[in-house]
């Protein structure tokens, strides 16, 4: 009877050990506003440095709280090693950062994503159950604030280009000379 208790506690020990792992890679997440209508949005992964994304990268999902707008996806293309969440807000790295609740250690490996449009507010972050390197159990609710460059609410959305100040006053340009020339045609 001794071995069959310790093999079902094993067995339970071996089985949460796994889940809890495989629910909670992302132990926080960043966000940094870039100054030009963009932020950047990093996860702190739980454990070792990383050489890169991954090609299991799934990204991460954002929706508004409310669930009134559509899913947005984006991606983690680049990683930063060793780099404490404090250190980075001082040094301007990071505008602030959200626990995402899951109880693992932090070890300052970031992943960062491609920029994307969105602003101040209460946002859902999640990855999915068992689908990648940034795997999460469910979505957490993170609130981004700090972020200056874009309205509070907007997004979540890609980053459609906006054109320069030049390139639109080279275009008011033209189209005065076209005005000008219709004119003088006329006369």
């Amino acid at each position: 009877m001794g071995r069959l208790r310790l093999s079902i506690i094993a067995g339970l020990v071996g089985v949460f050990g796994f889940t809890g792992v495989a629910n909670a890679h992302l132990v926080s997440f960043g966000w940094k506003d870039n100054g030009n209508g963009t932020v950047t949005l990093f996860g702190e992964h739980w454990h070792g440095d990383q050489a890169s994304p991954s090609t299991a990268n799934g990204g991460i999902t954002i929706q508004d709280a409310a669930h009134t707008i559509a899913p947005y996806k984006v991606q983690w293309t680049s990683v930063l090693n060793n780099s404490n969440r404090d250190d980075m807000v001082t040094a301007g790295t990071l505008d602030g950062f959200a626990d995402a609740g899951n109880g693992f250690a932090y070890e300052g490996d970031w992943l960062i994503s491609d920029a994307l449009v969105i602003g101040n507010g209460i946002w859902e972050f999640f990855t999915g159950k068992l689908c990648c390197i940034d795997t999460m159990g469910a979505p957490v609710l993170v609130t981004l604030s700090g972020i200056t460059s874009v309205p509070g609410g907007t997004g979540p959305g890609g980053t459609g280009k906006v054109p320069e100040p030049a390139t639109l006053a080279l275009l008011g340009l033209g189209l005065a000379g076209l005005g000008v020339a219709r004119r003088r045609r006329r006369s």
